[in-house]
């Protein structure tokens, strides 16, 4: 069931590949096919995207359908019938049965559902039936359907049957959408008070704290006089946590600590919710000293579980500094739980803290049975990189070279983009600078120069978008300026979204499309992410996410972002338009005054807030930094005052114009701090201008070597991220030349004066 716009499109269109071969098919999206179907005020369309019911359905009431025709008709009649359902008043929708019942473009289970709740209130079960029957189980709705057929089947006496079709929504795993209305009702068939309804109640209590149905399973329990027990709780505090709930989730579980002592799936599921609690509150010590035993005594109890507890424990540890600590837990993983996606994670990172802990053959024999045991897993391209990088720091740059051929022959590059590009650079890189004791000492050979710029090239024009290449362009500035002075800056038009037709052809994203169509927002969202994005095209997830910016900005962007950290946006469809649609000029009025008076490029400040805070104005990090730009409250107050601001309230922090005034004066005294080097100051604003003294005063490295030996993992990457954003934003908005000139920076992180 295609919409009716982009069916008539679809027919009217020819259809191309995208290039030869056996490229799918694609079609540009239709101009109209998001158009409204009917001529709503804001006000209404807010109501049915905010599953207001009530207001929905008296805007709609209100209506005057004389002038409707077509599909407005039928679109009218779904939407004033779907809101009177959902608002209790479904007896009301009555005089739309026939419409909806000849209704075209509207999904077909939605249409089925609410007329069976129109029946149903009409007091019409056995036809009501005949609509829930049609419905597809796998349907968004097919747990909603089954639970208004089994009330259907009560209201024809059918009691056996509905008590059935109960059952079977209860077989699936808590929580599952419907489970919550079938325990009540068969709570309630049951018979209240008896030791099998305790049962259901008390699983509705655990698993849905939240829903519409929670304040009567408490009522109904209270008559029980019985309080939760361990397991009971255990899965409400679980879903505390999943809200960012933690404190809670440990009180909640604080009175049990005692009695939970052997390993079973609810005591595993007890302490990985309590660890991860405290974990994320930053209580590291007293989250290790569960997570980690835990962790061991659940193998072969839960192994899923398990290995986080282990991968958690290595994470406090780590963030204390104990690095030889850490790298026990991180390597448990993989020899306890060989099997899971978190083996070779183990390996990987406990190699970098056996390295950080000062065991560098140590640390290279780790990261050797990691891509030998995993030369799949998520982390072989960390894996393959440390290899390169410990030999060349001792002077093995012949062993360096083989490694990171290695990883461009065996690492695929959408596995991991930032380190299939860093064997790249550094192959490159390694051809003319290969001695780690004499940096600034080059080579000669013409053959070896040639690679080299062969190398850096490609990143430069393939790769554009990316830390790796900046620092190619900054040696080509060297080797052969004239490749970096035939560089074009990318067209950005505003094309319309191509995707293929097979995308549109997806049942569920041809409902999502009809739903979103309709205003019924929320109910779109729940059919589009019912797809694997694994099934999609970058640009095609752009797309979906898209729709979600004006209403929904910040879900939307921090979906897209986290989507696009997965994948090579270097070589995706449609690239630009992908670019422009992730990387946003948000909050530009308040930037532009922010830094409008210093000479840096401020397109670094605003990709430096996009990896921050994802543009959440009121978002606080697990270390207590604050809005936009993340300031450490003593950081906001201290800087504040070099501007002449008092900060007393550090809610004051989360207005976006004061906080990225602050935020960029802190990166301008970063800049001059650091001799204006962008790669210094940006870890200092992660990091701490301290921690960055320090990692100079171990000795004066180039600038690309200076950010891969970054001790904190976590900066190491960040400084990445930012520097790609900034060549992102810098690219697709900017003026003058491509890349920054950060050549004065190549020999030396602070050159000599």
């Amino acid at each position: 069931m295609l919409t009716w716009a982009l069916t008539l499109s679809l027919d009217a269109q020819a259809l191309a590949p995208r290039a030869a071969g056996s490229a799918p098919l694609t079609i540009d999206l239709p101009a109209d096919m998001l158009a409204p179907p009917l001529d709503l005020d804001d006000a209404t369309r807010d109501a049915l995207a905010e599953r207001n019911h009530a207001d929905a359905a008296a805007r709609l009431l209100a209506v005057g359908t004389a002038d409707l025709a077509g599909h407005q008709v039928d679109d009218h009649a779904f939407l004033t019938a779907w809101s009177l359902v959902h608002a209790g008043r479904a007896g009301e929708g009555e005089p739309y049965i026939d419409i909806l019942r000849g209704t075209e473009g509207i999904p077909l289970d939605y249409v089925q559902l609410t007329l069976a709740e129109i029946l149903l209130a009409l007091g019409e079960p056995l036809e009501a039936a005949g609509e829930l029957a049609a419905i597809d189980g796998d349907s968004v709705l097919g747990a909603r359907a089954a639970v208004v057929r089994a009330e259907t089947l009560r209201e024809l006496g059918r009691t056996a049957e509905a008590r059935g079709v109960y059952e079977e929504l209860l077989a699936r795993p808590d929580p599952s959408e419907g489970s919550d209305l079938a325990l009540l009702a068969l709570a309630k068939l049951e018979g209240v008070g008896s030791e099998r309804s305790y049962t259901l109640l008390r699983r509705a209590w655990s698993h849905y704290s939240t829903s519409d149905v929670a304040s009567e399973v408490d009522q109904l329990l209270e008559g029980y006089g019985r309080k939760a027990t361990w397991q009971e709780i255990t899965p409400r505090a679980e879903k505390q946590m999943n809200g960012w709930g933690f404190s809670t989730a440990v009180k909640m579980l604080e009175p049990y600590v005692g009695q939970v002592t052997e390993p079973s799936p609810e005591a595993c599921r007890f302490w990985f919710v309590y660890g991860r609690s405290h974990f994320r509150q930053n209580n590291l010590t007293k989250s290790a000293s569960h997570l980690g035993p835990w962790g061991r005594s659940c193998r072969g109890v839960d192994d899923e579980r398990g290995p986080k507890m282990l991968y958690l424990t290595g994470k406090a540890e780590e963030r204390k500094k104990a690095w030889a600590t850490a790298a026990t837990h991180y390597a448990a993983i993989a020899e306890l739980y060989p099997d899971h996606s978190y083996a070779d994670d183990g390996l990987a990172l406990a190699g970098i803290a056996t390295q950080e802990a000062g065991d560098l053959a140590g640390a290279r024999a780790l990261w050797a049975d990691q891509v030998a045991r995993y030369p799949d897993g998520d982390l072989a391209g960390e894996g393959f990189w440390r290899l390169a990088w410990g030999a060349y720091l001792e002077g093995d740059t012949e062993s360096a070279l083989s490694w990171v051929g290695r990883a461009l022959e065996e690492l695929p590059i959408k596995v991991d983009p930032v380190h299939y590009r860093a064997a790249m650079y550094w192959q490159a890189r390694w051809q003319v600078w290969p001695d780690v004791t004499q940096p600034a000492l080059s080579v000669t050979d013409p053959v070896a120069v040639a690679r080299a710029v062969e190398g850096f090239t490609r990143l430069v024009t393939d790769h554009p978008y990316s830390y790796y290449a900046q620092q190619a362009a900054n040696r080509l500035r060297v080797l052969a300026p004239e490749v970096l002075e035939g560089l074009q800056r990318p067209v950005v038009t505003d094309e319309p979204w191509n995707v293929r037709v097979d995308f549109l052809r997806e049942p569920a994203v041809e409902q999502g499309f009809a739903l979103w169509r309709l205003g019924l927002e929320q109910e779109a969202k729940a059919s589009f992410d019912s797809v694997s994005r694994d099934l999609l095209e970058p640009n095609e997830v752009a797309l979906l996410t898209s729709l979600r910016k004006e209403r929904d900005f910040l879900h939307a962007h921090e979906a897209l972002h986290h989507y696009l950290l997965t994948v090579d946006i270097n070589s995706m469809w449609q690239r630009e338009k992908v670019l422009v649609e992730a990387y946003p000029l948000k909050y530009g009025t308040e930037l532009e005054a922010a830094t409008k008076t210093y000479s840096w490029d401020p397109y670094v400040f605003l990709a430096l807030v996009r990896e921050e805070s994802d543009f959440n104005p009121r978002i606080v990090s697990h270390a207590g930094a604050r809005g936009l730009s993340q300031l450490m409250p003593t950081t906001g107050r201290n800087v504040a005052r070099w501007l002449g601001i008092s900060i007393s309230d550090l809610d004051k922090l989360f207005d976006p114009a004061l906080n990225l005034r602050i935020g960029a004066r802190y990166l301008d005294y970063l800049f001059d701090y650091f001799s204006g080097n962008p790669y210094l100051a940006v870890p200092g604003y992660n990091a701490g201008e301290g921690n960055v003294k320090k990692w100079l005063s171990e000795g004066m490295r180039p600038t690309d070597e200076y950010v891969e030996e970054i001790p904190y993992r976590e900066t190491r990457h960040y400084v990445k991220r930012v520097m790609s954003s900034y060549q992102v934003y810098r690219t697709l908005n900017g003026t003058g030349p491509l890349y920054l000139d950060g050549s004065a920076y190549n020999d030396a992180a602070i050159p000599q004066r």
